[in-house]
């Protein structure tokens, strides 16, 4: 089923369309200016707007009769919903936090394939042929990419490389190690992992999602992302939402399901917690607290003993996803300034001034990145592949009604891992049953290529 604001979108889309009349749908631009402004709206996060200002600045400077009016907002989706629905959006948006897929669905956005098949910005090669792998699956649909990743997105374990040198602790290789680190940092009155509870639905999930692939190897990831019966029940399935259990129940600092994801990344910066899964934005959302001397370092999830998957996989997307509305007035121009931005030109500076590696294969110098994000970078290298999973995406109500309460339930010890997995297929199934649903075809892994025989 879909979301309370997916549903308002589809209700209210023909109630504005007569009550606005055409031109409020589709905004004609005037044929006899010369002068062409660009809307730009971007999520303001962790990484700002301040790099992207420059950039458009910069861009605008370049073209005649071209200028860019970009703006940011905390709460941009909520300040773009009406727009959508009037017919008036910005000409190019970042933020994934609407229902693209929805979006999608119901053709309110315009595909890239037209500008991923021209050169780009620098390098060689179309602009497509530019992307690393999979960096533009994540919104594909019958074979068209209807939004492109400003950034490479990799799930990892974040430390403090002075703590650990100075305990004598090293980074784990299996889970073992890692559970045998986490007792290690216990005896010295540190809490091991620092989490990021209230938000259990997304930084809890992506830690999940990792161990669905460590013990069951990309065949969980595939039954998952086919949206099959049973996926969630799964043994391998139920064996991961174990594991995630017991390392929150035994491990997780006290007080971390109460904790936002910046409460609980300043404990973690602060020392009061050796560890925390996150995402790579981390250093850049947390420099202005971070102490002097603090070594921020990663490690990609540990490997399972007897699990199915290759551990040398990363659990991996595109994000910061770029978009353009179908109301756009200038979608050309949109669509090239996605391209300027996400350029193997801009990169080494993306990477210098917000901490982002660029989506592009190889795109982003080592010099341009700080020591921690060298080490996301040394777990990119050397993965043999990357994977991820679309639910959260593809299925809001299911994801803020069913997963959101199960996943907390689960990490508190109120819900056993396998009521949680039968909770999560029951919300598949509920989901499934909506006439109005119409999931993309799914292109599956393929586990012998990434050395998943099993």
């Amino acid at each position: 089923m879909f979301s309370n604001v997916c549903k308002q979108l589809l209700i209210l889309l023909p109630l504005v369309a007569l009550a606005c009349g055409c031109d409020a749908i589709h905004p004609v631009p005037n044929e006899d200016d010369d002068h062409r402004e660009l809307e730009v709206a971007i999520f303001e996060g962790g990484y700002g707007i301040q790099w992207h200002t420059k950039v458009a600045e910069e861009y605008s400077a370049e073209r005649d009769g071209l200028s860019i009016e970009l703006w940011g907002d905390p709460r941009t989706a909520d300040i773009i919903k009406p727009r959508l629905l009037r017919g008036d959006p910005p000409d190019l948006i970042l933020d994934e936090r609407l229902p693209l897929w929805l979006l999608i669905e119901r053709g309110k956005l315009l595909p890239f394939d037209e500008a991923l098949a021209s050169p780009g910005y620098g390098g060689e090669g179309t602009w497509a042929d530019q992307f690393s792998d999979g960096m533009l699956d994540m919104y594909r649909s019958d074979g068209k990419v209807y939004a492109i990743p400003a950034a490479y997105g990799a799930w990892t374990c974040w430390y403090d490389a002075r703590m650990f040198r100075e305990h004598g602790w090293e980074a784990p290789e299996t889970w073992r190690e890692f559970l045998e680190l986490c007792e290690a940092i216990h005896a010295e009155g540190i809490a091991p992992l620092s989490f990021q509870g209230k938000y259990a639905s997304f930084y809890g999930w992506n830690t999940l999602v990792s161990l669905y692939q460590r013990v069951g190897g990309l065949k969980a990831i595939n039954r998952i992302n086919n949206l099959e019966p049973g996926a969630f029940s799964h043994p391998d399935a139920v064996r991961a939402a174990g594991l995630m259990q017991d390392l929150a129940v035994e491990h997780f600092q006290r007080g971390a399901m109460a904790m936002t994801h910046t409460d609980s990344q300043h404990e973690f910066v602060m020392g009061n917690a050796a560890m925390i899964f996150c995402g790579i934005w981390i250093e850049n959302e947390m420099k202005d607290v971070t102490p002097r001397g603090f070594e921020m370092r990663c490690f990609t999830v540990p490997a399972v003993a007897d699990g199915k998957g290759n551990p040398a996989m990363v659990h991996a997307q595109g994000m910061e996803f770029l978009f353009v509305p179908v109301d756009a007035r200038y979608p050309e121009d949109a669509f090239d300034f996605a391209k300027y931005m996400v350029s193997r030109d801009k990169a080494a500076d993306m990477g210098e001034r917000i901490g982002v590696i660029s989506p592009l294969k190889g795109a982003t110098p080592r010099a341009s990145l700080t020591p921690a994000l060298g080490s996301v970078l040394d777990i990119i290298e050397a993965s043999q592949g990357l994977y991820n999973v679309r639910l959260r995406d593809l299925l809001h109500e299911w994801r803020n009604q069913d997963m959101n309460v199960a996943i907390s339930a689960l990490l508190r010890g109120e819900m056993t891992p396998e009521a949680f997995g039968k909770a999560l297929d029951d919300g598949v199934a509920a989901a499934l049953k909506n006439p109005d649903l119409n999931p993309p075809a799914y292109v599956p892994y393929n586990p012998e290529k990434y050395g998943e025989p099993h």
